[in-house]
């Protein structure tokens, strides 16, 4: 593995996500507890991209489906619970779902020196 670097530590803040290209993918980069932590922008659900998520207590919502992922870790933590932020009853839930069973995000690792950020690639 190789390090790439991704972007300035300045351009990257906590409850923000700073999107790069890297390796032909879109990486969403932010900062959870200070530290900078990086994921494929795209929702396991349907590929859409979590770059316009909402960003709260460490985890990236979905703004598509709501779907909600731990920054940190990747973890699925709700799967498909809103469509375009209106709350949807258990069954559209299951509807919209279209058979796919909770999955997480793909995270990188990602480290700072130099005033920059680093992605292993």
């Amino acid at each position: 593995m190789s390090q790439i670097e991704a972007a300035k530590s300045g351009e990257v803040r906590e409850g923000a996500l700073h999107v790069v290209h890297v390796g032909g993918h879109s990486v969403a980069l932010t900062r959870v507890g200070g530290r900078v932590q990086a994921f494929v922008n795209k929702c396991p659900h349907l590929g859409m991209p979590l770059s316009k998520g909402k960003i709260e207590g460490g985890a990236v919502t979905c703004p598509f489906h709501g779907s909600k992922f731990d920054i940190c870790s990747g973890r699925n933590m709700d799967w498909v619970k809103t469509l375009l932020g209106m709350p949807l009853p258990g069954w559209a839930q299951n509807a919209l779902a279209m058979g796919k069973k909770p999955a997480g995000l793909k995270t990188l690792s990602a480290s700072e020196r130099d005033g920059a950020v680093f992605l292993e690639v």
